[in-house]
């Protein structure tokens, strides 16, 4: 059920929640601070709605403003196997012969806003993706045709209630497009999201220019202690490789091995 897109979604949020200063190869403690400069190789995201979209644009644009309920190891992000907490405090064995999942949440998430997270966001996400009300879209409703329920008894208690025991419930539940939105604003307008972010990710917004670049600053209230490392990114929107590389050399010094990379393939230079 990971596509392609997703562990490549897996590998930048690693990516961006352990980014340093520190040289390749350094055996030292990870540094603080810096900016992240990447390309995202599109004009510009279809929306910011992760449930309605399947687009890298999407998905490297907004993911790091966002926080999921489980997702691969960000140790070893390639693995279809392996899966850690993000909002949980730990993953739970299945019960009612496979059928129920009871996830813990978190006590101390917040949304960018300043208002808490609560089991009750989580299980109206994932509500908007599994069921969409009429006239919404969710990309991936047909991934969770195991899945009967999900209720929040509690504000820190997820119950998921599945039709039948299926080991690929885990696997569907790590998709890195299934962010958790605000259940207040999802009742007022189930669209909102498309145009709108807001979530409880490692980084918060800070300014999106329409084909050109989106920008995040470190959230200084994300749960993960003391991540993230980077002060912030920069992601640049760029259909044509060779075009946008040529301002982004003046900036080599910061930008991602990835980005350099696809700048000497895109410009057929070295020197970058």
């Amino acid at each position: 059920m990971i596509r392609k897109s997703g562990l490549a979604a897996a590998g930048l949020a690693a990516v961006l929640c352990v980014a340093s200063t520190a040289a390749p190869g350094a055996a030292d403690a990870p540094k603080r601070g810096g900016i992240l400069t990447f390309m995202i190789p599109a004009d510009a995201p279809p929306s910011f709605d992760g449930h309605r979209e399947t687009t890298f644009a999407t998905v490297h644009s907004a993911a790091p403003f966002y926080s999921v309920l489980v997702r691969v190891d960000p140790k070893d992000p390639s693995s279809t196997t392996d899966f850690v907490c993000d909002l949980c405090t730990a993953m739970p064995q299945p019960r009612d012969d496979g059928k129920t999942y009871v996830f813990k949440i978190r006590d101390d998430v917040k949304f960018h806003d300043g208002s808490r997270l609560t089991a009750t966001d989580v299980a109206a996400s994932w509500n908007a993706i599994i069921h969409p009300p009429e006239g919404v879209s969710s990309a991936r409703e047909s991934f969770y045709v195991m899945v009967d329920t999900v209720q929040a008894p509690d504000p820190t208690t997820v119950v998921f209630h599945l039709k039948f025991a299926t080991g690929a419930f885990l696997p569907a539940l790590a998709d890195p497009f299934a962010w958790i939105y605000k259940k207040e604003i999802l009742v007022k307008d189930p669209r909102w999201y498309e145009k709108n972010v807001m979530g409880s990710g490692p980084f918060k917004p800070a300014g999106y220019e329409i084909g050109q670049s989106i920008k995040g600053v470190r959230n200084p209230d994300y749960y993960h202690a003391g991540q993230p490392y980077l002060d912030g990114f920069t992601a640049i929107y760029a259909p044509k490789h060779s075009a946008a590389c040529r301002p982004l050399r003046a900036i080599s010094s910061s930008m991602s091995w990835a980005t350099r990379s696809s700048c000497r393939a895109a410009t057929g230079t070295a020197a970058m």
